[in-house]
């Protein structure tokens, strides 16, 4: 087991109340694998009550506080307002048709809670298409939903893409200008979302049955597994405040085939189109960012995602694995990312987030998307830290498409198999980016490092990586706002960037290049042990030919304490 490890320093320091308390848990150990036993819903918190549902034995009319005398439908408890305190049991092995929306809210200490009582699988909540979301949370807060089974599936027909709907698995909204607190998500399997592909730009020549482009920011990326959004009552009309949720997390559970995404956090912004494409909507700025300090712009805020599952490798329409925009203060930790469209973790209009301990995989091009990375720190996106993940077999590996303004570190990741571009630099002149002691393992693509055009306007500064390649003609990207300096340059011969005149090359004498696997399923959680092949073995020329970075988070990949002896290149501190 890897030691567990947090980010400190300049990111790690903006974190805030429960957030900075689960970094803290984790810098003290506190993991928790994907497929571990589920756990008993804690004792009914004072006042509240009890309320059993048996799909195939219950009675409506029965008074539902007892096992003995449970209810049977959705209906009963959709009609239903809960109050604080209280949770709603669901008989496993039952399955229910429609949605799930009970009514009411809890507070403070006192979350409603709804779950499984008995033995057997997961209480199935199946939409079937029918309702645009199975589990339905709509201006209320304080609720923990765990060990659900939850689809919403339009059966295929024989033209592609012409199930695909409105549709949502999880869904908490809201739109009545207040900060709603306390999401939590927990032990659940959403599955088979046949939710519409709508891109927020593009040309509407390239629409097909599902997949439509040019909709806006409000008509795109709202569809999928799991979706926190808001939005407001009459769009030609918002009121004078938005809608903010805070404290949301998603842990311990598996998003498989949905689309558009497996996990979305998304802000209201004003840009609604009608079906020609004319905006209808009065702006309000709460979800696009004009600047760093737009003071219009309202995130979410307090967001974790960790220790999920999430594949789309049974769907052509998954098109973002975790898709966090509009959010404040946010840890994406622990989860392993298998198969999905476009990107497996893009943050985008977005500060303070934490990418952590990720294992992010076999992301390809679907459904119209142009991109197929690993992780993307994208437009508008400030104090953002990429550390300590495993991306390995996908398009790209890391995207840092940081368009209009933004700032990035990346740092001590292990890159591997990437068959396009493993780093691609795709910014605008606004941003900045630091890259450093990571390893980077190319054996399919002729650039280790890519970029072009007025994304090389940006400025970069790359120090202290491993970069190997066994291609013989892969090369670098340079430009005057290309800052190479003090890398390790090995394997086929890597032309080595002018301004590094401290470079270190030839043979890295890495454990065991050939990585091939265990990697992360939803049982395992992510395999990053799988990437210490590409640590250095004694003897190497990376070990203690590094220099001291400042702030830099305290561990290596591993996470063995920073430093052992002098530093070391790439992502792997060697341990004496």
């Amino acid at each position: 087991m890897m030691t567990p490890v947090h980010p400190a320093g300049r990111a790690g320091r903006v974190r805030r109340g429960r957030l900075l308390g689960s970094l803290v848990a984790v810098a003290l150990g506190a993991l928790s694998l994907l497929g571990q036993p589920a756990t008993a819903l804690a004792a009914d918190a004072p006042g509240g009550t009890t309320y059993y549902v048996d799909s195939r034995s219950g009675d409506d009319s029965a008074p539902g506080t007892s096992a003995s005398t449970p209810w049977r439908s959705l209906d009963q408890v959709n009609r239903t307002t809960f109050q604080p305190g209280d949770r709603i049991l669901l008989k496993a092995g039952g399955s229910w048709q429609g949605q799930l929306w009970p009514k009411g809210s809890g507070e403070e200490h006192r979350p409603i809670a709804i779950g499984g009582y008995g033995k057997g699988a997961k209480p199935r909540i199946q939409g079937e298409g029918r309702v645009d979301d199975a589990v339905r949370l709509f201006n209320q807060e304080y609720w923990e939903i765990r060990d659900l089974d939850v689809s919403n599936e339009v059966p295929a027909t024989g033209t592609p893409g012409e199930n695909l709907r409105d549709l949502r698995g999880i869904h908490v909204s809201g739109d009545d200008s207040r900060r709603l607190d306390h999401f939590v998500i927990e032990r659940v399997d959403v599955h088979d979302v046949t939710g519409e592909v709508n891109w927020i730009s593009g040309s509407v020549s390239n629409n097909a049955p599902g997949i439509h482009f040019k909709t806006g920011w409000d008509g795109s990326k709202k569809t999928g597994g799991i979706i926190f959004d808001t939005t407001v009552p009459d769009i030609t009309a918002p009121p004078a405040a938005p809608t903010v949720l805070n404290d949301i997390q998603v842990r311990h559970s598996t998003v498989r085939n949905t689309s558009f995404a497996g996990i979305v956090v998304k802000q209201y912004t004003g840009d609604g189109k009608d079906a020609d494409g004319n905006t209808i909507a009065t702006p309000t700025g709460w979800g696009t960012r004009t600047s760093a300090g737009d003071t219009t712009f309202t995130p979410h805020t307090d967001v974790t995602i960790r220790d999920n599952y999430i594949t789309q490798a049974g769907t052509a329409y998954g098109c973002n694995g975790v898709y966090l925009t509009n959010v404040r203060g946010a840890l994406v930790d622990h989860n392993v990312v298998d198969a999905t469209g476009t990107s497996g973790i893009e943050t985008y209009y977005s500060d303070d987030v934490v990418i952590q301990r990720n294992e992010v995989y076999r992301t390809q091009q679907k459904a119209g998307g142009a991109d197929s990375n690993g992780i993307d720190a994208d437009k508008g996106t400030t104090r953002v830290v990429i550390q300590y993940n495993f991306v390995h077999d996908n398009g790209d590996g890391l995207l840092l498409c940081q368009f209009a303004f933004g700032d990035v570190v990346v740092r001590y990741n292990i890159l591997s198999g990437n068959s396009r571009y493993p780093i691609y630099l795709h910014s605008d002149k606004a941003a900045t980016a630091e890259v450093y002691n990571n390893t980077v393992s190319n054996t399919t693509s002729r650039y280790v490092v890519y970029g072009y055009g007025s994304s090389l306007a940006a400025r970069y500064d790359l120090h202290d990586n491993a970069f190997y390649s066994s291609v013989a003609d892969a090369s670098l990207t340079t430009s005057p706002t290309i800052t190479y300096s003090r890398n390790f340059y090995g394997g086929a011969t890597l032309p080595v960037p002018a301004t590094d005149t401290a470079a270190r090359t030839g043979d890295p004498l890495f454990r065991d290049p050939a990585v091939s696997g265990p990697y992360g399923t939803a049982a395992t959680g992510p395999q990053l042990e799988t990437a210490l092949g590409l640590a250095p073995a004694k003897g190497s020329p990376l070990i203690d030919t590094g220099a001291a970075t400042a702030d830099n988070g305290g561990r290596d990949y591993i996470g063995t304490r920073l430093y052992q002896g002098s530093p070391d290149l790439g992502a792997v501190e060697y341990r004496r």
